[in-house]
């Protein structure tokens, strides 16, 4: 009975210890970037626009899934959510020593966009969202998981607004 309030209690403080020997990490302050915008095109193109720039995630929902050529005139709203694309942080960083000498590198990061269109009076109002989780690190730079950011990078979003308006501003026929 001793030995399993023992081991209990050895377990949790290993739990804790665990959480608590992660490498500090630390975020670049950067300016905040617009996350949304509105464009001078209806709803149908601008979509058209979003789909072209998210071709190469994956797709896990769109709401309303699929709108046919004559129901877009009923349609106000439409968003679509991506899968987990990873790559590397740009503003997020450990930093370590080695032989006394200072260090930094950018952390693994995972990132799920949410993108939001809706109809307004002059154009298509976009909002593109982010959910970033950060992989963090133990001293011996194992990975200990992914926990959410607090300061989601927003010059991902702005980058992808602007890919947005790129892709509707070269498509044929405009």
């Amino acid at each position: 009975m001793m030995r399993r309030r023992f081991l209990a209690g050895y377990f949790a403080c290993a739990v804790l210890a665990g959480c608590a020997s992660t490498v500090p990490t630390q975020t670049q302050k950067y300016a905040k970037l617009s996350s949304e915008r509105t464009l001078e095109a209806e709803l149908p193109e601008v979509w058209k626009a979003i789909e072209t720039t998210f071709s190469k995630y994956k797709i896990l929902e769109r709401d309303p899934e699929e709108v046919g050529a004559l129901e877009w005139k009923d349609v106000k709203e439409r968003q679509l959510r991506t899968d987990w694309a990873i790559g590397r942080s740009r503003d997020k960083f450990v930093e370590y020593k080695v032989n006394g000498s200072p260090r930094k590198t950018y952390l693994q990061t995972r990132i799920r966009y949410t993108v939001h269109a809706e109809r307004v009076l002059g154009g298509t109002h976009v909002h593109v969202g982010t959910l970033e989780e950060i992989e963090e690190l133990r001293p011996d730079g194992s990975s200990a998981g992914w926990n959410e950011a607090k300061e989601p990078d927003t010059s991902r979003n702005s980058e992808m607004l602007e890919k947005i308006k790129n892709s509707l501003m070269s498509a044929p026929g405009t």
